[in-house]
């Protein structure tokens, strides 16, 4: 069996005390205390808007910071989720426009007689070009956990091209 990462089901994320950088000093200037003592400050945070007091402080778990931070996935989980996505659809991964370029690059390099395609022959390039990659992304992938790694390096890719036999082209 194939080794995979595991996780312990501890909280790797605890959230951080906030610094309070605008906090009033612990005597005011120009206040004066009564009894000649120096005393605190009751109100923490920053001064409202209409001036005078400070507001009160926002305590940590309110919604207005969840809603900031947002939802924080366990490493792996937003990965599996794309996958399964993407492979539930038919489309191709490749974006057009880059693939086009890059093809009549090529052409252009090999032979300066052809120089227009059909957008029929380039999908249908692409279309061939994506899956050798899918097929070489398997194999490489099989190679990868026959050397008992989970992580896909490039001497796997490497050693999925050599095992892969005669190229066609």
């Amino acid at each position: 069996m194939a080794r995979t990462k595991h996780f312990t089901n501890k909280l790797r994320y605890r959230p951080k005390k906030r610094l309070r950088w605008n906090q009033p000093s612990q005597q005011q200037a120009g206040e004066a205390s009564t009894s000649g003592t120096r005393s605190r400050s009751i109100h923490r945070g920053r001064p409202s808007a209409r001036g005078g007091e400070p507001e009160a402080p926002q305590e940590e778990g309110t919604p207005a910071d969840q809603t900031r931070r947002g939802r924080r996935f366990r490493p792996g989980t937003v990965a599996l989720r794309e996958i399964r996505k993407l492979q539930r659809t038919w489309k191709l991964l490749i974006p057009f426009a880059p693939f086009v370029r890059l093809v009549k690059e090529i052409t252009s390099f090999y032979s300066r007689d052809v120089s227009r395609w059909t957008a029929e022959a380039l999908f249908a390039i692409q279309e061939a070009t994506e899956c050798y990659i899918h097929g070489l992304f398997e194999d490489a992938n099989l190679c990868a956990i026959h050397a008992k790694r989970v992580t896909l390096m490039i001497k796997d890719i490497q050693l999925a091209r050599r095992i892969g036999g005669k190229r066609h082209w």
